[in-house]
């Protein structure tokens, strides 16, 4: 099975959403063989996805599984909270990035929805 890490910015009720192809996500992706988490985050993020930006203050928020929405594979996300500062210019890779006041409105892949029901049940979120 594979595994993403995925960064939960949230910011005056506003939850960050990047999109892939027409899928939102919560930013993050892939780790290298034996990359942290955190420099996983710091690499996809600040890098590759949303250059400039800068991420900080990471807790481990929770892990779920699901199937990605275009290869249809299994796969475990991790997510942690973190601050997330700077331009939100997003790279070629990302077709959009917003901060989604109701996060459910957006065609969300099956993991970011099962993250955001769960941000809504703690009260993270509305």
């Amino acid at each position: 099975m594979r595994t993403a890490i995925d960064a939960v910015c949230i910011q005056d009720g506003k939850l960050l959403l990047v999109k892939k192809k027409e899928v939102w996500i919560l930013p993050g992706g892939k780790p290298y063989d034996s990359e942290s988490d955190i420099d996983c985050m710091l690499r996809e993020i600040c890098i590759e996805e949303l250059p400039g930006t800068r991420l900080e203050k990471f807790e481990l928020y929770r892990t779920f599984r699901g199937v990605t929405p275009h290869t249809r594979d299994l796969l475990e996300a991790r997510a942690y909270f973190a601050d997330i500062s700077g331009e939100l210019k997003p790279s070629a890779e990302i077709n959009g990035v917003e901060w989604a006041e109701d996060a459910r409105k957006y065609n969300l892949s099956d993991i970011t929805g099962k993250f955001v029901d769960s941000l809504i049940k703690d009260g993270y979120l509305r």
